[in-house]
């Protein structure tokens, strides 16, 4: 893998649903060794495009490049070169926490004794007792199924984790556990694309963020360049750059009064 290419190029992404527009004309580029962080209301195409980098969903036009490879040619290269995290995780509920994060390495190709010890550590760190990963995934927590998830996602050690909605569901030590471990896999041959509503999470986190508004990118670049070097947060930067005309509360007022 030539890592001196870009990690993900998109150009023109457009994606429609009947007669909605979703996606016109998407450009971006991520570098190789950067955490960029994609924002957005709800609504505005973040999963959509996600599920266009990962190849769930055919965009109408436009090109997707990963690694300076495409789809079209490179389905299978691409596909071990990233690990996904979906917003709504993809767990058998009958499979026992153990029995899926051994099946999902069997399915990248680990050997067994290498793929043991990774569960072991990953699950060590992310949870406290050991006894849960002996449990049915159906038993789950949110926060619990979000975990294992995460960890059936980085097993392989993938150059590239794309991670929709890392946080929902967890509390605040797990998130922080979560942006913990992020810092530590974000290398100069990694690359981390994560969406999130969670605003001071990405903060934490990316080391660039990118806007979607009004079916494009209306804003992606350095995270201190969004902040104006810090002297905003990025909930303030989003509130500045996506700002409308507020709401007026005095119908509501009459009717709640």
């Amino acid at each position: 893998m030539d890592i001196q290419s870009p990690a993900l190029s998109l150009k023109s992404i457009t994606k429609s649903y009947g007669d909605n527009m979703v996606l016109e004309g998407v450009d971006l580029q991520i570098e190789t060794g950067s955490c960029y962080g994609l924002l957005g209301n709800n609504g505005a195409g973040k999963s959509t495009l996600i599920n266009t980098i990962i190849d769930l969903t055919r965009a109408d036009s436009g090109e997707v490049m990963v690694f300076g490879k495409k789809y079209s040619t490179s389905p299978l290269w691409i596909k071990s070169k990233i690990g996904v995290l979906p917003e709504q995780e993809l767990l058998n509920s009958e499979f026992s926490g153990m029995e899926q994060l051994r099946f999902t390495g069997l399915l990248y190709g680990l050997e067994e004794s290498d793929l043991l010890a990774r569960i072991k550590a990953l699950y060590n760190y992310f949870f406290d007792n050991e006894n849960d990963l002996y449990k049915a995934c159906g038993s789950y927590s949110t926060g619990m199924r979000k975990k294992l998830g995460l960890i059936a996602a980085v097993l392989h050690k993938p150059s590239m984790l794309i991670l929709d909605e890392p946080f929902s569901g967890l509390d605040p030590l797990s998130s922080q556990a979560v942006i913990r471990f992020l810092k530590t896999y974000l290398t100069p041959e990694r690359t981390i694309l994560l969406s999130s509503h969670n605003l001071s999470h990405v903060e934490q986190a990316a080391t660039h963020v990118g806007v979607l508004h009004n079916k494009k990118l209306a804003f992606s670049g350095l995270l201190s360049e969004f902040t104006v070097n810090g002297t905003n947060q990025v909930e303030q930067s989003m509130i500045n750059l996506l700002k409308t005309d507020e709401k007026s509360t005095q119908e509501l007022e009459r009717l709640l009064s």
